[in-house]
């Protein structure tokens, strides 16, 4: 296994913690500057709100360009409060770690729900693309009128509107986020001068010019071409390698989006050309006014019909993801508990009183059931002796001790012991993992398996998609009324076998240069997404995203000859 790939597979290891007056519940991602979790926060009364936590990396901590640009985003995010854009609640620091408290969206990024959407052949209608755009833009132009207490105009500009910068909710509804390098007239600006700040594929021609001046145009020109990818599943520009070759590129003429789908309403053409001019003051003024082009557009058909028809469509394209975010969720309460005890003990220990409480309920409020009741089998002979699975949500090796005690209690006392029959508590990391007993189906971990026999072993094969299967044989034994076992499944690696025609083209896989084809990439992490890169004088670049688990692991591509450059205008 290579350095990198045991990089990815270490940090992939996370448990349920206390961080300040938050539950980390949940790792969803990690980058190169902060990693962002699902957590939660707790209140009198039982009151819980369920949230984004982004903390900066440890190896960051000491940047303190990097925390200047996150305390900025905070503080100038935090002003803004609009349906299409997602809320910053806090920005603090714990023990000297800094982090942002936001709006948790139960959804995707819209650069992963284009390409899932294509994978699984899902069409997006014109005026579903119009209305998510249109979605964008009114959450721009609320930005970009924002103003401060005393009614001064905040001028921000977002500066990276792209795919990757905008979430889609599983109903359909669209966020805006990250304004981490957004300009603002308050003094709040992360803009380098001499630095192209934003993803090269979105950036206007005026941004990427040291020359020109540029305002919230840039915006409205990033949304011009998500919406001509939405529309037509085509770049509206030759790629770009460079600031030289991304300002010539804007100088081409758009293909209008109807060359490619006759579904289109020619009307739309206008409105893309204009949103794409190469100058800015031919483009539209404002958000709004782009906006209310759309609206016309869309005018005949209700906006809510749009709407639910794109969260439908998100919940059959992700039904599974939504299933397994939901089971994550589902011992929440049990993993805060037993989170919070231990931060009460070690806050006693430290002599600090100051720790995170899940209250329990106000007087005369039942008490809420956290957890199922295990099913007891109990048998009066050899031959009946038959293992009772009872399943319980997913969760971590942290509540190991308290499950097994709460399981222990409840042992068959008093059996004589050669027909003892005791109970095992399996749990994994990752949790959800596939259970096996005597080559008997078991619940996904963790999950606790009651009636066994102890006088005997038993084989216990823990597995999950992606990842190495592990085998344990639990040993006899007479004298304790419980076994525990926690598997931990590695990720599998293997090779990735790269192609094209016509062969030498260069290869970056994940960014990184590896050689030229034809090219066997090693120790790939076949369960997580990978970028492919291809490049080839003279032929126009290749990018994609392969899941080797899914998609192969053998890719062949064709390079098509680079279209030409535009011929130069005619001078007087």
């Amino acid at each position: 296994m290579s350095e990198a790939a045991r990089d990815r597979a270490k940090s992939a290891e996370f448990r349920p913690q206390v961080f300040g007056r938050y539950f980390l519940l949940q790792r969803l991602a990690v980058g190169g500057m902060a990693e962002i979790y699902r957590a939660k926060m707790g209140g009198a009364g039982g009151f819980e709100k369920e949230l984004v936590i982004k903390r900066i990396l440890p190896a960051r901590s000491q940047d303190q360009g990097f925390i200047r640009m996150l305390v900025n985003e905070a503080r100038l995010t935090v002003q803004l409060t609009h349906n299409n854009i997602a809320q910053i609640y806090e920005c603090g620091a714990v023990e000297g770690t800094y982090y942002i408290a936001m709006e948790q969206v139960h959804g995707v990024s819209l650069k992963d729900m284009m390409f899932a959407f294509g994978r699984a052949g899902a069409q997006l209608s014109p005026e579903q693309a119009m209305f998510l755009v249109l979605q964008l833009l009114q959450g721009l132009d609320y930005a970009h009128r924002k103003t401060d207490a005393e009614g001064r105009p905040l001028k921000i500009v977002h500066c990276d509107v792209s795919p990757d910068n905008a979430l889609v909710s599983y109903e359909g509804e669209l966020k805006l986020l990250d304004f981490g390098i957004a300009r603002a007239a308050t003094g709040l600006s992360n803009y380098k001068e001499g630095m192209l700040m934003g993803k090269l594929g979105y950036v206007a021609p005026e941004q990427a010019s040291l020359e020109k001046a540029w305002d919230h145009r840039v915006d409205i020109f990033a949304a011009g071409i998500i919406l001509y990818e939405l529309l037509t599943k085509q770049k509206p520009f030759p790629r770009a390698t460079d600031v030289e070759t991304l300002i010539e590129s804007r100088r081409t003429k758009v293909v209008p989006p109807t060359a490619f789908d006759d579904r289109l309403p020619r009307e739309i053409d206008t409105i893309v050309q204009r949103a794409l001019a190469y100058d800015p003051e031919k483009r539209y003024p404002s958000a709004r006014a782009f906006a209310d082009a759309l609206v016309d557009v869309l005018f005949p058909t209700p906006h809510s019909a749009i709407q639910d028809l794109i969260g439908q469509q998100m919940q059959q394209v992700y039904g599974e993801r939504i299933t397994r975010q939901r089971a994550a969720r589902a011992h929440d309460a049990l993993v805060m508990k037993v989170l919070s005890h231990v931060a009460a003990r070690e806050a006693e220990e430290r002599g600090d009183p100051e720790t995170p409480s899940t209250p329990g309920p106000l007087p005369g409020d039942p008490a809420p059931e956290l957890t199922p009741q295990p099913v007891r089998h109990r048998t009066t002979s050899r031959r009946d002796l038959r293992p009772v699975y009872v399943g319980l949500p997913p969760g971590r090796a942290l509540l190991v001790g308290g499950l097994a005690g709460a399981v222990i209690a409840g042992s068959f006392l008093g059996t004589a012991l050669w027909m003892r029959t005791g109970t095992l508590v399996v749990t994994s990391d990752p949790p959800g993992a596939r259970v096996t007993v005597d080559g008997v189906a078991a619940p996904a971990t963790p999950a606790v398996i009651e009636g066994l026999s102890l006088h005997e072993p038993h084989r216990v094969v823990v597995s999950a998609q992606g990842r190495r299967s592990v085998t344990h044989t639990v040993a006899p034994d007479l004298w304790n009324a419980h076994a525990r076992f926690h598997a931990t499944l590695s990720s599998a690696f293997g090779t990735v076998r790269l192609e094209s025609e016509p062969s030498g083209a260069e290869v970056r896989f994940d960014g990184k240069a590896l050689g030229r084809t034809p090219l066997t990439v090693p120790d790939v992490e076949l369960g997580e997404r990978h970028r492919v890169d291809l490049t080839y004088p003279g032929r126009e670049i290749d990018q994609f995203v392969v899941l080797p688990e899914t998609d192969g692991r053998s890719f062949r591509r064709v390079l098509p000859p680079a279209r030409p450059p535009p011929p130069p205008a005619a001078r007087d």
